[in-house]
């Protein structure tokens, strides 16, 4: 077997050869003159697209095999691989073409799972030489015209090799590794976007100033002089990734993006404002957008920064009814959901949120004299807002449930009913707001007794570690006071 592929026989049948006889017993030598041949074969024959995926697949397959083997045929296959890379100048339209078919056979997002984790101590080792060459990519990326069909090569080459820092270390906490190589994606990007696509936009996740750099490339985007379809599948991903459905920038925070982009939309003409619009709020909300709207608060903070750049557009007077809509369902629910005042009254306000809680504790489960008895489970079942999921919030206080009863009225006539009070642990009411609160931290800590006033025909305090308030009210008061 030489290190050429033979012209007289079929890719498939070649492709197939190298899967099983690496797969069996086969001499070291062979198995590494095996592999060298199969570079050769990439992208080498005119076959079909259907034949050319069996091919790739083989291929692919063939190699996973190999590097599980030994460590040193992992080593030395990252070496090879990154070798025939480092040769290739870019100068060569066919030459060009076969490098960039074979790093993307090199990052094929069906290697094994043994495979991504046998690979993931060489990239390690190698890292810094894979973004060397990137770099290198990147710099003769930006000197290269994008009517050129060595363009294309290139860009496909660069976006490709980049993928190894998302399929190999994909499976392990290799943060590191994927922040570092995260700080070459928006020149990448930038460079390459024709190539990019929802790997790209992912990784960015990676980048030490992840806000900024999206923002950045929501405004290279826009600007960008290519007609839609000419942006590649990066800018959809990008979309999609601002407000959609499990939104990246939502999930890490969009006030910083909305920040930089604060900035950046005054410098845009009204048709990159129109298009920001529907591409990044409309589209990605295309089921049910006003209901989505209506449910996320920083989904409408989008609205608000969109209407106050107060633009005469069809577009943006779009988005201010939807915003207007998204309020008046939001008082709506608001009006079903949270507490009404009783008879006009505000009721009293209190100085210490959790010394409320204690009362609220007693009148409302205790004596049940407020109705109705607040049930979270039922709470997050009608609640319409957003989706409240208890088994993954219910360690931590759920914003929605602690305004229910920062926004409970409580009346003089309810207060007075008041004899005994418990500031303690366990109670009712907590675990409300806290479902799986376990009582070790001082959340709901009790650091003022001038609430004592609201309570003129209390005679009994007790309290059970939450107390960490001046005790002089109700000594003052000749409360009965039971400390356990």
């Amino acid at each position: 077997m030489t290190n050429r592929a033979n012209p007289d026989q079929e890719p498939t049948e070649l492709s197939y050869q190298l899967l099983t006889r690496l797969q069996g017993f086969i001499p070291e030598s062979e198995g590494y003159e095996r592999v060298v041949a199969s570079f050769e074969w990439i992208d080498h024959f005119e076959i079909s697209e259907e034949d050319q995926r069996d091919v790739d697949e083989q291929i692919n397959e063939a190699w996973c095999s190999f590097v599980l083997l030994t460590a040193d045929r992992r080593s030395w296959f990252y070496d090879i691989m990154l070798s025939r890379l480092e040769k290739e100048e870019f100068n060569d339209i066919d030459s060009a073409r076969k490098t960039a078919k074979l790093a993307e056979l090199f990052a094929f997002r069906k290697a094994s799972l043994e495979s991504s984790y046998a690979l993931r101590n060489e990239l390690r080792m190698q890292h810094n030489r894979v973004l060397e060459l990137l770099r290198k990519w990147i710099a003769k990326g930006q000197t290269e015209s994008l009517s050129q069909t060595i363009y294309t090569s290139l860009s496909n080459t660069a976006a490709a090799l980049f993928e190894v820092y998302f399929n190999h270390p994909h499976y392990m906490d290799d943060d590191d590794l994927r922040s570092e190589a995260a700080a070459l994606l928006p020149k990448l990007i930038r460079t390459f976007y024709p190539a990019c696509h929802h790997v790209h936009i992912y990784m960015l996740g990676y980048h030490t100033c992840y806000a900024q750099e999206f923002a950045g490339l929501i405004d290279f985007y826009l600007k960008l002089d290519q007609p839609k379809e000419n942006k590649g599948k990066a800018y959809l991903s990008l979309a999609t990734s601002f407000i959609g459905e499990d939104a990246a920038a939502l999930e890490l925070g969009i006030r910083p993006v909305l920040q930089k982009l604060e900035l950046d939309m005054p410098t845009w003409s009204d048709r990159e404002f129109d298009e920001f619009i529907e591409d990044f709020i409309y589209d990605p909300l295309r089921r049910q957008p006003l209901l989505q709207i209506t449910r996320s608060n920083d989904r409408r903070l989008v609205l608000d920064l969109v209407i106050a750049q107060h633009r005469q557009t069809a577009l943006a007077a779009k988005a201010s009814e939807t915003l207007r809509q998204s309020q008046v369902i939001i008082a709506q629910i608001e009006e079903h959901t949270m507490p009404s005042p009783k008879n006009g009254s505000k009721g009293v306000e209190f100085v210490d949120f959790n010394f409320k809680l204690a009362v609220i504790e007693e009148l409302m489960y205790k004596q049940k004299r407020i109705t109705p008895r607040f049930d979270v489970v039922v709470f997050v079942q009608e609640y319409a807002l957003r989706e409240i999921s208890i088994a993954e919030e219910g360690d931590r206080a759920i914003p929605e449930v602690r305004e229910y009863f920062e926004r409970l009225i409580l009346t003089e006539e309810d207060l007075a009913h008041v004899t005994k009070l418990v500031v303690s642990t366990g109670q009712q009411v907590q675990l409300q707001i806290i479902p799986f609160w376990n009582g070790e931290d001082g959340y709901f800590d009790v650091h003022s007794l001038e609430d004592l006033q609201h309570v003129p025909n209390l005679r009994v305090l007790q309290t059970v570690k939450l107390l960490k308030a001046d005790p002089a009210p109700a000594i003052d008061r000749g409360l009965i006071w039971i400390q356990d």
